[in-house]
């Protein structure tokens, strides 16, 4: 461009000029382009990708009626393009009826991405099988924060791996005091309240412990079976290591034995069947860790937290649930971790607490929104309070063979209760040989 010639004002009002339209069009250009980003003519944005369909296959806990109906709709929601094939892990094969065993899934190479496994069953189920898989990666990449969960519930799932994690927890149990109302109402004497231990809730137990009117009333029904498996004292049954039973080398299961076995001693408290609470309506307390029930329909019950030892105050039942687990074999392991990841997320284990299930997410919404969505406890009043613990117990690492050591406990006990046993020791002996010779034959 050659250069302009101006003289005088008017060649100087003339530059001003142009450079003004200059300023003007240069305006004018900038603001189109930003009328066109903002809303005007708009760059072609990609296609949204939907993911590709994924089936799965799973290996559960529940029967598939109740997976579907209280899981399967709320994941199908959450991730349309996951299709689930869903069956109970069950002891014996009934595909057509939605069961298949573990044996029976390997010797077909049936393609398992998810399976529901007891902390006692993880070196049998995962570890043998060579299924184990440790999700430490996915929790990172997924951001799956172990914070809202008990950090009892990872620890207790360590304890057994020894370090990694091949699931992630979502249940647990907790024992309370069932009390009859109407019992304690006609015999004049107060509710069982929070806060109790052992020493004060056998005193209760003695003094509703009676005979009137040709009825033998029960002062209290104990479930020992499963309160071993979630005992306060933090004991387990088989040493991890050598194999061995706990019963004789372990001293607190003198105390834990003694403690619970005095109960039945009491004359005319002899019988232990949970029916005495349930249906019969003759035992004043039923001390538990069975869920809310519905269908006692002629008691008259509410729940008070589990009596505690007095050396260890508020500390309540331990966690001993199951772990869902992402297999090593699975091909889609990024869409089965975040299968695991919904099942243990706050909006499901909320869902959870709704539905009267307890669940291991640390958070006091739990409790507040518990049993939200039971229509039967419409218009009842329960204290809920009672479900969860001050604190939960610290977790033992349990073995594959404590469901054959349980049974020699709880045989023993029953005969030490009966009178056919000389005394504690002599009946935790018994039990210890009898649990080894269960285990030899299992190994």
């Amino acid at each position: 461009m050659y250069p302009l010639k101006t003289t005088g004002k008017a060649g100087i009002a003339s530059t001003a000029c142009m450079a003004a339209c200059l300023l003007f069009t240069a305006g004018c250009t900038n603001s189109d382009k930003g009328n066109e980003q903002a809303g005007g003519k708009t760059e072609p944005q990609p296609p949204v990708t939907q993911p590709e369909p994924v089936r799965l296959t799973m290996l559960g806990s529940v029967t598939k009626e109740k997976f579907m109906e209280e899981d399967g709709a709320a994941l199908k929601k959450k991730f349309p393009h996951i299709t689930i094939d869903y069956y109970l892990l069950g002891a014996k094969d009934d595909i057509s009826g939605g069961q298949m065993t573990l044996e029976s899934a390997l010797a077909t190479r049936t393609q398992v991405d998810l399976m529901a496994v007891g902390l006692s069953n993880i070196g049998k189920q995962l570890v043998d099988t060579k299924l184990a898989y440790d999700i430490g990666d996915l929790i990172k990449k997924h951001g799956y924060n172990l914070g809202i969960l008990y950090p009892q519930s990872i620890a207790a799932q360590k304890s057994v791996t020894g370090g990694p994690l091949y699931g992630l927890p979502v249940n647990r149990s907790a024992h309370k005091i069932y009390y009859n109302k109407d019992l304690f109402d006609k015999f004049g004497e107060k509710y069982p309240k929070d806060g109790l231990t052992w020493d004060e809730t056998y005193e209760i137990a003695k003094k509703m412990t009676r005979n009137e009117g040709g009825v033998q009333y029960l002062g209290a029904v104990i479930d020992y079976r499963h309160m071993m498996l979630v005992n306060q004292l933090s004991i387990g049954m088989v040493d991890p290591v050598t194999h061995q039973s706990l019963f004789v080398k372990e001293p607190k299961w003198q105390r834990f034995v003694s403690n619970l076995v005095r109960f039945q001693q009491i004359p005319g408290n002899e019988a232990n069947a949970a029916t005495a609470f349930t249906k019969e309506g003759r035992a004043a307390m039923y001390i538990a860790s069975t869920d809310l029930n519905g269908t006692w329909t002629g008691i008259n019950w509410d729940i008070a937290k589990a009596p505690t030892f007095s050396d260890l105050t508020g500390v309540g039942s331990s966690i001993h649930g199951t772990i869902t687990a992402v297999t090593s074999t699975s091909k889609h392991k990024d869409e089965a971790f975040q299968v695991i990841a919904y099942l243990a997320s706050e909006e499901n284990m909320l869902n959870m607490a709704r539905r009267g299930t307890l669940s291991v997410l640390n958070d006091p919404k739990a409790k507040s929104e518990f049993g939200k969505d039971i229509p039967w406890l419409n218009g009842k009043t329960i204290h809920v309070e009672a479900m969860f613990p001050d604190k939960l117990a610290e977790p033992y690492t349990p073995t594959p063979y404590d469901a054959a050591a349980q049974a020699a406990l709880v045989k023993e006990m029953t005969n030490l209760a009966a009178g056919k046993t000389a005394d504690v020791n002599t009946a935790l002996r018994l039990a210890a040989e009898e649990a080894d010779k269960a285990v030899a034959a299992q190994k």
